[in-house]
């Protein structure tokens, strides 16, 4: 006993190691619903103690553990169809992820030329979110590179373009006439079964996120 006191002494005299509070800014953050899939995807990161997310503010806090990988925080927020912008840094947008990243996702475009058979272009046993899309349509890009990083290491998802040009097209009649689209970004969300599960306008992250958990709990 006498030979474990100063043992427990030295070990009391230590300074305690606490968890360290991250602050930083995430982009993409359309409303309150969008808090809860950034903090699973915080919360998911070893390391991470707890994780809050500030909508109004627009900004995310994590506790970390010492020397925990802050890449890792950013990587999770970016997989989530989010961006993250750490403290000293500027804001970039949504960029598409790299060459090697994009070749192992299932996308496949259609140059909307003549009218679409949607049941013949969705992937076989895979969600499959269909993007009616065109080159001037700002908001489409975005949506198009947060779907790619949501897609990144999820083999069950796949993404099928088509374009509507400038809404002269064969594609952009069967949008308009078949499917009421009335505006872009406009998706449609099929599950495995290719059976369609809802449609989304306007590429509100938070509600494409809904329709897309809708669709995977149908597999």
């Amino acid at each position: 006993m006498r030979r474990l006191l100063p043992l427990l002494a030295l070990l009391f005299a230590m300074p305690l190691l606490a968890d360290e509070a991250f602050t930083f800014r995430v982009i993409g953050i359309d409303c309150e619903t969008c808090a809860p899939p950034i903090i699973k995807a915080l919360s998911s990161v070893h390391g991470v103690s707890r994780a809050t997310v500030d909508a109004k503010k627009s900004t995310a806090t994590v506790y970390l553990a010492p020397n925990t990988d802050r890449e890792k925080i950013r990587a999770a927020v970016t997989n989530a169809g989010f961006g993250a912008v750490f403290p000293g840094e500027k804001e970039v947008g949504f960029v598409s992820p790299p060459e090697s990243v994009l070749r192992t996702l299932d996308i496949v475009s259609h140059p909307g030329t003549s009218k679409v058979d949607i049941a013949g272009f969705l992937a076989p046993g895979k969600v499959t979110v269909v993007d009616f899309y065109a080159d001037w349509c700002g908001p489409c890009h975005v949506l198009e590179a947060r779907l790619q990083h949501f897609m990144a290491g999820k083999p069950h998802l796949a993404l099928r373009r088509i374009n509507i040009g400038k809404w002269d097209n064969a594609a952009a009649k069967q949008a308009t006439r078949e499917f009421r689209a009335e505006a872009l970004p406009y998706i449609r969300v099929y599950d495995a079964r290719g059976k369609f599960v809802e449609a989304v306008t306007g590429g509100m992250w938070d509600e494409v996120l809904v329709a897309i958990e809708k669709a995977e709990a149908r597999r």
